[in-house]
């Protein structure tokens, strides 16, 4: 059965008052998925960039999650709103 993983930036440090945070660099992202492939015995079918939006249940734990990084984008919905999209990495496998 093919699955995913996928990989987001990670929060690095908080926002006074729930405001803003501080993320990861995309290049810390893709170190860690290289070491997640190294350690672990799945059958490697792809890996690519994605760009997901921040609500994502996978990313709703307070760990995760983009809003201010130089991996977002503003994605405008309709009438004025918007949604945080950011880049990450998805790793297709077999296990």
């Amino acid at each position: 059965m093919i699955q995913y993983k996928d990989f987001a930036p990670r929060i690095t440090k908080r926002g006074p008052f729930g405001g803003p945070s501080e993320y990861e660099l995309f290049s810390e992202v893709v170190s860690e998925v290289n070491q997640w492939i190294a350690s672990t015995t799945i059958q490697l079918i792809n890996v690519e960039t994605v760009v997901l939006p921040d609500s994502l249940k996978s990313t709703s734990d307070g760990v995760y999650g983009v809003t201010v990084s130089n991996g977002v984008y503003p994605v405008m919905i309709s009438q004025g709103v918007t949604v945080n999209c950011f880049q990450c990495v998805r790793v297709w496998y077999r296990e």
